[in-house]
């Protein structure tokens, strides 16, 4: 499961993390492009989509 995911599961629970989705999502969108593997992460497909 990849960590954006699993913040924005904790966030929709209500659970407070500390960790800013969007910079997490870009990251992931960063790594994924950077080593050529289709990024998995729903939360991260969709905020790249934005």
């Amino acid at each position: 499961m990849a960590s954006e995911d699993v913040v924005y599961l904790l966030d929709g629970l209500g659970i407070e993390t500390g960790i800013d989705l969007d910079t997490l999502a870009a990251t992931g969108t960063w790594i994924t492009q950077n080593i050529g593997r289709p990024n998995r992460s729903k939360v991260g497909v969709a905020l790249a989509a934005k």
